[in-house]
């Protein structure tokens, strides 16, 4: 999957979540994501119940 769009970080360090994004990880309000940095990369990871 390439480059989706981009989005803004605000004053408070927040931002959107793209539709597409939120589509593919099947995430919503309540949701929890992991992040993580791999080889200079940024991996975003829908959380499973066995992160928690």
């Amino acid at each position: 999957m390439g480059r989706l769009t981009d989005t803004k970080v605000s004053e408070k360090n927040l931002t959107t979540v793209p539709k597409p994004v939120r589509n593919f990880l099947d995430v919503g309000a309540g949701d929890r994501v992991e992040w993580h940095v791999e080889d200079g990369r940024i991996i975003v990871e829908k959380q499973t119940n066995d992160s928690s």
